[in-house]
C-alpha cells in the first residue's frame, strides 16, 4: 500500500505540544482560489490552539499542491500530507482521525470557508457541555462563485437533532466539531460508504453522546455545479437508506451488517422508480450553484419527456422565479 508522505515542516507531530483542536481537511483538485479562502479562514481564527491537518488526496493539479506547500511553509500549525493514488474522502478522513492530535476534531471542506469565531465558539460549547459528542452550526449557503443564498435553520438541541435524524442529516459536515476519543471509539466513518458518510457517522456519534448545532451561521457552504451527478445522487440515496436501516438495527439491539444494509437499499431502489429523483437532484444542485443554463436545459428536457407532468411545469416555474426574484429563492426550496 502506498505510504502517506508528510510534507512541509520537518518537526514531527508527536514532537509538538498537543493542541486542543485538530482541523481536518481533505483536498483534491479544488480551484486554488476556493482553497485559499478555506485555508485563510482557518488560519485567521480567533482561537489559535489548533493544528491544521491537510491531506492532498492524490490530486493531479500541481498548482493546488504548490499552494498547499506555500501555506505549510508559512504557518507551522499546518501538517500537510499527500498520498497517491486517491483513497477517497471516507478513507482520508479516517486517516485524519488516526493522526489527529487534538481532543476535538473540526472538519473543514476545501471549497467552503469558516467565520473567524467558529472554532472558539464550538470549543466553548463542548467545554461547557461535556455530554455532547458533536457540535455543528448553522451555515450560509452560497452559489459557486460566492453569491449568498440563505442561512440554514438546523435543529439545535440534542432532542431536536435525534428527532430529525430519521428524516435526514441535521448537520453541515464541514461545520462540525466532535470529540476525538468518541469518534475513534465508534470506529470512525464507515469505509463502505463512499459518499454521504457523514450521515451515518453523526448519527452514531449522537447515539453515543448527543449532538448540538449553534444557532449562529459560523460556516459558509458552497454549491458547486459538478458536485452532484445523477449517479452520485443515486449512490447517496442508497447510503441514506442503508444508514436508516443500520440505525433501526442499533435501536433494536441487532448487529450492524453494513454490506447487507447496502445490498438491501440497492434492491429497494431498483424496485422503486428513482431515476427521476436523481435527475432532479442534479438539476436542482446546478440551479443552486448558479449554473442557470445547465439547470434550465435539464428542466426543459424533463418537460419534453413528460409534457403533461405538473412536476415538470412546476420545476420550470421555480427556475423562472429563482432567476427573476432573488428575494423568493429560499421559499422556492423551502
Amino acid at each position: 500500500m502506498p505510504e502517506t508522505i508528510e510534507l512541509g515542516s520537518s518537526e514531527s507531530a508527536a514532537a509538538r505540544c498537543a493542541p486542543a483542536v485538530t482541523v481536518l481537511m481533505s483536498v483534491r483538485d479544488v480551484p486554488v482560489a476556493m482553497l485559499a479562502q478555506a485555508v485563510e479562514s482557518i488560519l485567521e481564527q480567533t482561537f489559535d490552539d489548533f493544528d491544521f491537518l491537510i491531506y492532498d488526496d492524490g490530486g493531479q493539479d500541481r498548482s493546488v499542491l504548490a499552494a498547499l506547500e506555500r501555506y505549510s511553509a508559512r504557518d507551522a500549525r499546518i501538517v500537510l500530507k499527500r498520498h497517491e493514488p486517491s483513497r477517497g474522502l471516507t478513507k482520508t478522513l479516517n486517516l485524519g482521525l488516526g493522526d489527529a492530535q487534538g481532543r476535538y476534531v473540526a472538519r473543514q471542506d476545501a471549497d467552503d470557508w469558516s467565520e473567524p469565531e467558529r472554532l472558539r465558539k464550538q470549543v466553548a460549547y463542548l467545554e461547557a457541555h461535556p455530554g455532547v459528542a458533536v457540535c455543528g452550526s448553522n451555515a450560509w449557503m452560497h452559489q459557486e462563485r460566492g453569491a449568498r443564498l440563505w442561512a440554514t435553520n438546523l435543529p439545535q438541541d440534542s432532542l431536536a437533532i435525534q428527532a430529525a435524524l430519521p428524516a435526514g442529516n441535521p448537520f453541515v459536515h464541514g461545520a462540525t466539531m466532535f470529540r476525538t476519543k468518541i469518534a475513534r471509539a465508534i470506529g470512525g466513518y464507515r469505509e463502505a460508504f463512499v459518499c454521504s458518510q457523514d450521515y451515518d457517522f453523526f448519527w452514531r456519534l449522537c447515539d453515543r453522546g448527543g449532538g448540538a448545532n449553534l444557532a449562529e451561521p459560523l460556516y459558509h457552504y458552497r454549491y458547486r455545479r459538478g458536485a452532484v451527478s445523477a449517479q452520485r445522487a443515486t449512490d447517496q440515496a442508497q447510503v441514506h437508506q442503508a444508514t436508516q436501516a443500520l440505525a433501526w438495527a442499533r435501536k433494536s439491539g441487532l448487529d450492524a451488517d453494513v454490506d447487507a444494509a447496502l445490498e438491501e437499499a440497492a434492491r429497494q431502489l431498483k424496485e422503486t422508480p428513482h431515476a427521476l429523483g436523481a435527475f432532479l437532484k442534479q438539476a436542482d444542485h446546478r440551479l443552486l450553484a448558479g449554473d442557470y443554463g445547465g439547470s434550465l436545459r435539464s428542466y426543459v428536457a424533463l418537460l419534453w419527456r413528460h409534457p403533461a407532468s405538473a412536476l415538470a411545469w412546476g420545476k420550470l416555474l421555480r427556475w423562472l422565479i429563482f432567476r427573476a426574484a432573488p428575494g423568493a429563492r429560499e421559499r422556492c426550496f423551502g
